[in-house]
């Protein structure tokens, strides 16, 4: 079945949208707001992605109204986004709240946002389907149109609904007598946690109603995360590079709990963008149906490498 592509008029409450659907996977994203996919699911199924439909879910950053003229408060809005890292208390929090340009492609479509006032910056995502498997390529794009020199790394953030079981692979290497890997740890992050399992082989997250957040990160040398939600499992894979300069001491996955939601993150390499230069990360997405309750270890084996 060939890539349809469709623009709808308000979709929910987040304004104009545009679906993407290859009969085996569906997803839909903002075009008042983003770039941001909103939705993504098997051809008819359950969205996989947390969202904040009734725009509850908001960060206050004080110096946002001063530095953008946007008001001081960020608006979460949920689904798979893009930001630059490192985290900085305004880069990253600049409110994505404007119409963005669409161009439709034979696979899918690109969302292109407007130029950030006082950063420069200009972020893209591109969204390819598979002809016919459920398969999402997701390619993001941040553009330097300022003047200034610019150091950061893309991040692409997926948030997903609560109740499944998130699992990666640790990146175990035979290198003698020497460590051979780094797991990074957010200063709210308790390592006694409920939510979080330490196993030999791989690290599991179970999200919960649990309020207090939690974060921890790593140079995940398998390239890919689990996550069983809803029937589905979301696979979400990207290209490690290890001997690339990541931020956060190394990290190129993350991932992030609360109350809320659970987001699988992955980032690229760190660059320096001169005027008109951009960096790019893509990452890949896959879907399998999955009614079964499978563990940490059946999830390894059925859908890890």
């Amino acid at each position: 079945m060939p890539v349809t592509v469709t623009r709808i008029d308000n979709y929910k409450n987040f304004g104009a949208a545009i679906r993407a659907d290859n009969g085996a996977v569906e997803l839909y994203a903002t075009t008042d707001c983003g770039p941001r996919i909103i939705h993504l699911s098997e051809a008819g199924g359950e969205n996989l992605f947390w969202t904040d439909e009734k725009r509850e879910a908001v960060t206050r950053v004080d110096g946002l109204d001063l530095a953008f003229g946007k008001g001081d408060e960020y608006h979460i809005l949920g689904g798979h986004r893009l930001w630059s890292s490192p985290e900085h208390v305004l880069n990253s929090y600049y409110p994505d709240d404007e119409p963005v340009d669409v161009s439709v492609t034979p696979q899918g479509f690109i969302l292109t946002a407007p130029p950030q006032k006082g950063l420069g910056l200009q972020f893209s995502i591109e969204v390819r389907l598979d002809s016919a498997a459920p398969r999402v390529s997701v390619r993001h794009r941040i553009l330097n149109k300022g003047g200034e020199l610019v150091t950061l790394a893309p991040w692409a953030i997926t948030q997903l609904a609560p109740g499944g079981l998130l699992v990666f692979p640790q990146s175990k290497q035979d290198i003698a007598l020497l460590p051979d890997r780094v797991f990074v740890v957010w200063p709210y992050t308790d390592m006694g946690d409920r939510r979080l399992r330490w196993h030999d082989d791989f690290v599991s997250i179970r999200p919960d109603e649990t309020k207090r957040a939690l974060k921890i990160g790593t140079l995940n040398l398998n390239g890919y995360a689990l996550y069983h939600n809803k029937g589905t499992v979301f696979k979400k894979m990207w290209a490690p590079l290890p001997s690339a300069d990541y931020p956060d001491f190394g990290c190129d996955f993350e991932t992030y709990t609360n109350h809320l939601f659970i987001e699988m993150e992955s980032i690229g390499p760190l660059v320096t963008l001169y005027a008109n230069q951009s960096a790019a990360h893509e990452e890949e997405w896959l879907l399998f149906p999955e009614p079964g309750e499978l563990d940490e270890a059946g999830l390894i084996a059925k859908y890890g490498e």
